[in-house]
């Protein structure tokens, strides 16, 4: 709330369907934010104790859909286009959240958007593009970073980018020991 007064811009907030199995709080707690004025909250339908461990609770996310008038963006375990729409359709959220879906795989969003305008799957770009693309994501880190930082995120960001490439786990050692 008193973020909401203080600022003129669109407060929203997200958080997770609550601390363990045991405290699932998110309707309740969505309530309270959209009482305090947000203005969008997003819910990752999982507890904080589970982290990214599957499965996601959709029906978590549907609930508080349905608690509140303010819009819902839906989380977690969007990494592709069909993964986008069952969020949609499970839960009749207003918006989706991708996360870790788009570590190494930026163009999951050109995917996702053409999915939904045409209803055709993108596939992935082949390993040339991929890399081009790779290697344009370090020229930003460490433009807007510097080398010394940008080049240590890169070593992380590159093992995302070569996921599923033949000869990939050394490859990623080589990276890591650069």
């Amino acid at each position: 709330e008193a973020v909401v007064k203080s600022v003129d811009l669109p407060v929203t907030v997200k958080f997770r369907s609550g601390w363990d199995e045991n405290s699932i709080n998110a309707v309740e707690f969505a309530v309270l934010q959209e009482k305090a004025g947000a203005s969008a909250i997003t819910v990752h339908g999982r507890t904080r104790k589970q982290m990214y461990a599957p499965p996601v609770n959709l029906e978590i996310i549907k609930t508080v859909k349905e608690s509140v008038d303010i819009p819902v963006i839906g989380n977690g375990d969007v990494i592709d286009a069909l993964s986008a729409e069952n969020m949609y359709k499970s839960t009749g959220c207003d918006f989706v959240m991708v996360g870790r879906g788009a570590l190494g795989a930026p163009w999951v969003f050109r995917q996702i958007n053409e999915y939904f305008r045409s209803g055709i799957i993108l596939p992935d770009p082949p390993i040339e593009e991929r890399m081009a693309i790779m290697i344009r994501h370090i020229e930003k880190l460490c433009k807007y970073k510097g080398d010394y930082v940008g080049m240590r995120e890169a070593r992380k960001h590159s093992g995302w980018y070569i996921k599923g490439i033949r000869g990939a786990a050394t490859l990623r050692q080589e990276i890591g020991s650069l």
